[in-house]
């Protein structure tokens, strides 16, 4: 914030001549001489009268300097606040990503981010991903987290998580399973084959989750009779333990789901298809200290549990 004029003008004012206000400044007298001739010349009224050997503010004068030294405390206010910014102790980070991560993921992220950021505040946006990526690109959001391809040439995108498709059953369908289940690539996998005659709760397309259940119905060659669309990935997992159906969840979701009847979720459909979950930026933004630590602390969380680990609830 420059404030070269004011700067001036209040020099004259403390000094009261062109004298001691150009020393100060450290310019000439014939410098400032200008200067004062063309300001009141562009304002067209009179900022300074000559008494004696001194220069007097005039009415306007006098509210000229009022006026300029509440610009001066305002700028001191600002540096100091912008020096905050610039060493990471206070800013703002706009965060997109889409409805469900932001009621499981992010809370826990943020009270350990703000641990160490207390001054940065962080705001949450949720919508789908087309809307989140022409957020970001439009600068609206300063990141974004996304299980969508990005092709934006403007866009940084980094890859932080390979999620896997789970299907939840309740504790007495588990208990008919027969030890159907197997271990694939180190993690619990049942063949859908075996549950084939169940109520499967899914949801609506586009949702990713939807089109890759429906590859993992494929995957393993069965066409089921019994499908029910339900609006959210937590309200089928509900049902599923009350042992009225299976429903289709994510690793990563289910790993925040919670509910007073034990469920179990195995791994389901092709064990090498998994969808990528990643983190976007803008290539020509500023990235500050705080949105990297931000970035590290989301891939931390994203990474730090697997479903093996949650096998039965």
């Amino acid at each position: 914030m420059n404030l070269k004029e004011q700067e001036y003008m209040l020099a004259l004012g403390r000094h009261g001549s062109l004298t001691g206000a150009a020393q100060e400044l450290w310019i000439t007298q014939p410098t400032l001489s200008v200067f004062l001739n063309r300001l009141e010349k562009s304002m067209g009224v009179q900022l300074f009268q000559r008494v004696g050997k001194r220069l007097v503010p005039t009415a306007a004068g006098r509210e000229y300097l009022v006026c300029a030294h509440q610009m001066e405390l305002m700028k001191m206010d600002f540096d100091r606040k912008l020096s905050q910014f610039v060493r990471g102790d206070r800013g703002v980070l706009h965060v997109g990503s889409m409805r469900h991560r932001n009621l499981y993921l992010f809370p826990r992220l943020i009270r350990n981010f703000q641990n160490i950021y207390p001054g940065i505040q962080v705001i949450l946006y949720d919508s789908s991903p087309t809307d989140l990526e022409k957020m970001l690109k439009d600068g609206d959001l300063d990141l974004i987290l996304t299980n969508q391809p990005v092709e934006n040439p403007s866009l940084s995108v980094h890859p932080i998580y390979e999620d896997h498709l789970g299907i939840v059953l309740g504790a007495a369908r588990v208990a008919k399973l027969r030890h159907h289940e197997k271990w694939e690539r180190n993690m619990q996998y049942l063949d859908l084959r075996v549950v084939q005659d169940d109520l499967f709760y899914i949801l609506p397309r586009p949702h990713s989750v939807r089109l890759i259940a429906e590859n993992a119905f494929h995957y393993a060659g069965i066409h089921p009779a019994h499908v029910r669309e339900v609006s959210n990935i937590d309200l089928g997992c509900q049902l599923a333990a009350e042992n009225l159906g299976a429903a289709f969840t994510m690793e990563s979701y289910y790993r925040y789901f919670s509910y007073p009847k034990p469920t179990k979720c195995f791994f389901v459909g092709d064990p090498k298809l998994n969808i990528k979950w990643s983190i976007a930026f803008r290539k020509k933004a500023t990235v500050p200290s705080y949105m990297k630590d931000f970035m590290e602390l989301l891939k931390e969380q994203m990474r730090d549990v697997n479903l093996r680990e949650f096998y039965s609830r």
